[in-house]
């Protein structure tokens, strides 16, 4: 997972990374943190990007250990895999993003007040 600008950010002079802070909410100008500085928001939208590996459950014939043999041989997987996990990652992503920044919206609410005014978990 790489936020804003991350691994670019490597080829880069601090002086270039910085940010100028552009009010007093936190928002910079050019926004090469993602959004999170230090953990927490600066105001910005969230960017970020992440790669996934290739799945490994593959029926095309590949070599490497048999740990029954203790020898190297040709094998294939069998029965059925998913070879492409492009339709199930944006969902998983989308839903972890959201308890990610649930977590983030609780946190700044410090917990107690999660239902404020109701009394509960209240300590206003």
């Amino acid at each position: 997972v790489e936020f804003g600008t991350g691994f670019a950010a490597a080829k880069m002079f601090g002086s270039e990374h910085n940010d100028a802070i552009e009010n007093m909410e936190g928002k910079t100008q050019s926004n090469h943190a993602g959004g999170i500085v230090g953990g927490i928001s600066n105001g910005n939208n969230l960017v970020f990007r992440l790669a996934i590996k290739p799945t490994s459950s593959t029926p095309k014939e590949q070599y490497s250990l048999n740990w029954d043999t203790e020898q190297m041989e040709n094998f294939s997987i069998k029965g059925r895999h998913d070879l492409c996990v492009a339709l199930r990652a944006p969902v998983i992503v989308e839903a972890v993003t959201a308890l990610v920044l649930a977590d983030f919206m609780l946190l700044e609410q410090q917990i107690p007040r999660v239902f404020p005014g109701s009394g509960i978990m209240n300590k206003e």
